[in-house]
């Protein structure tokens, strides 16, 4: 049986480890004199004592350094299970910088108040772990103190969010030892790391039940002439592009060719009279790996592109479910639908009806988050590493036929339809890690 209570811990200078706990939980629950509390991966022996209180609360005073460091947690779970008291669950979002001065201007920080007050609400604990300490192996992270984010040595997480936004750091020899290390104490890896889009692709292209939903796509530019006479229409994309940056759409007409880009020039479009010329610039802009993908003539909506993103996640079973899904239209000028291009975000089924018939438009939904999960499903079952969340982009033909365009494994927290109610993806990510603390501790 679970217990929801506050936490509280004091250091003294005494060599002992007082646990003080009410004494109707003494009476009632399976406490012991001598037991061991575990937060995390660390333990302490305690001394359990009861205290004739009717609060909902259990303080700690310690001569350990590290748990008497631990802030106070305001609504955590509790459960006892042979002589050992489980606190959880503790989740850690990582980050390249999450200093106190910092947080304060990050892109992210509604979604980081978000999951603390979540947390908190349902029990459990929620703090951001910077790079420099996760390679380090240093527990100092920043946690919410019931007025501001600050600085304190923590818990070892129950469960690790990877937000690290540099494919490059994730490559590192210290990014990857630190990764071993976690892993070896028992951490869970919320995402490895960074999908690229011809991973994405190898791993779904022989299903035949998603690969007549993708559009065909080749490695490296040497095949763009050849695509280019089949298709005439055409996406050029970075391996390792996201946020709708590092795309190029291009078309052959009868006056040459004309290019769409949004990361390579000021000047757009573009057109080239002839395809060496073309050719020419594109190796002049393109210094890494590039996807060419055939150009579906997706829905529009006043004349915009169109697309819509669902967000995956896996449950407590730890089967794949969809918590989310908002219609992206591009901004005037753009050919992509991506929010940081400019694009913005409508409500998927009210969209679809003003295209097609309601009946039409739940059917074309329905399909879509059928295709959503089996994607996620082969994927993470196909892929290195562990996934759990998934940000899947779907554009849909004049026929309702849905394609598959995009997977990332850290999508934007950016792409929700904004309401008074916390986030999907913040319930989501709770209910994960109460299913890792809960299934791993019993």
């Amino acid at each position: 049986m679970k217990i929801k209570c506050s936490f509280v811990s004091h250091q003294h200078t005494k060599d002992h480890h007082h646990l003080y706990i009410p004494e109707k939980w003494m009476d009632r629950f399976p406490f012991q004199r001598q037991m061991t509390l575990k937060c995390g991966s660390s333990l302490l022996d305690v001394t359990c004592i009861g205290t004739k209180t009717d609060s909902l609360q259990i303080m700690l005073d310690t001569s350990d350094s590290l748990f008497a460091s631990f802030p106070t947690m305001e609504n955590i779970w509790i459960f006892i299970d042979a002589g050992m008291i489980h606190m959880g669950p503790v989740a850690a979002l990582l980050l390249n910088q999450s200093t106190v001065a910092t947080i304060h201007s990050h892109s992210l920080k509604e979604y980081f108040t978000e999951c603390q007050e979540w947390f908190q609400r349902k029990g459990g604990f929620f703090y951001l772990l910077p790079l420099s300490s996760f390679t380090g192996n240093k527990r100092e992270g920043v946690y919410y103190n019931g007025n501001d984010w600050e600085t304190g040595l923590l818990p070892d997480p129950h469960v690790l969010y990877n937000r690290c936004h540099s494919r490059k750091i994730e490559r590192s020899p210290s990014f990857q030892s630190a990764l071993g290390r976690t892993l070896d104490r028992g951490i869970q890896v919320f995402n490895s790391g960074f999908l690229s889009k011809d991973e994405v692709y190898n791993a779904l292209k022989d299903s035949p039940i998603l690969s007549p939903h993708l559009p065909e796509t080749v490695k490296g530019l040497h095949s763009l002439e050849k695509m280019l006479t089949l298709h005439h229409d055409v996406f050029v994309k970075g391996i390792n592009g996201s946020k709708g940056r590092y795309i190029m759409r291009i078309q052959k007409r009868d006056d040459g060719y004309h290019v769409q880009q949004n990361s390579f020039s000021t000047e757009n479009p573009l057109t080239f009279p002839t395809y060496p010329a073309l050719y020419k610039q594109l190796k002049a802009w393109c210094n890494r790996s590039y996807l060419v993908q055939e150009t579906i003539p997706f829905l529009t909506v006043e004349g915009q592109p169109l697309d819509f993103r669902f967000l995956c996640h896996q449950n407590r079973n730890k089967d794949w479910e969809l918590v989310s899904s908002v219609a992206r239209i591009a901004s005037r000028g753009q050919f992509v639908a991506n929010v940081d291009q400019g694009g913005r975000i409508e409500k998927p089924l009210a969209v679809l009806q003003t295209i097609f018939s309601p009946r039409e438009s739940l059917a074309i939904m329905k399909g879509m988050k059928e295709l959503c999960i089996h994607a996620s499903t082969l994927l993470a079952d196909s892929m290195e590493g562990h996934f759990a969340e998934l940000g899947i982009d779907i554009g849909i033909d004049h026929s309702g036929k849905p394609w598959l365009i995009e997977i990332n494994s850290k999508p934007s927290k950016r792409t929700y339809l904004e309401n008074d109610r916390i986030r999907p993806s913040v319930k989501a990510l709770y209910e994960y890690s109460l299913a890792i603390w809960t299934n791993k501790e019993e």
